[in-house]
């Protein structure tokens, strides 16, 4: 399930000054086995800035947005969003952390599972680019290809 609650959250947070890293917005998830545990979840939160250097182990580096680190359980996707819907109408560009984690391990190779969690922070946070209204597609591509691993 998709929500617009998710932008809405976002937009409200940095207008009142009050965004942090560590404040996300749930954006969707998906429920298997134990009731109102998530098997995987995609959330977003506002960031000062992107991380630079070196990554942690678990993750390899994307060409993506502003910086994509993937994991085999966890990816995690920077873009900057210059949109009208922030600063009450005047408009800013901010920076959006977006993340999938997944509790079960993959059953597939680690590139394969790479790719998959990539391709799923990378469509999520296409979708609230656009909830979002933010200019040129957030600087995201049109569609997912793998990107080149810096």
């Amino acid at each position: 399930m998709i929500r617009r609650g998710a932008a809405d959250g976002l937009v409200a947070q940095y207008d009142a000054a009050t965004a942090s890293e560590y404040d996300y917005e749930e954006f969707c998830g998906v429920h298997r086995g134990e009731a109102g545990v998530p098997a995987a979840r995609v959330r977003f939160s506002l960031a000062e800035e992107a991380p630079e250097g070196e990554a942690a182990r678990i993750f390899k580096r994307y060409r993506m947005g502003k910086a994509a680190l993937a994991g085999v359980k966890v990816s995690v996707l920077y873009f900057e969003c210059s949109s009208t819907t922030f600063s009450l109408g005047a408009g800013a560009t901010v920076l959006v952390r977006g993340e999938f984690r997944a509790t079960n391990e993959p059953s597939e190779s680690e590139d394969a599972a790479r790719e998959d969690t990539l391709r799923v922070v990378y469509e999520a946070s296409s979708a609230l680019s656009g909830l979002l209204d933010c200019e040129s597609h957030a600087g995201l591509p049109s569609s997912f290809t793998m990107p080149a691993e810096v």
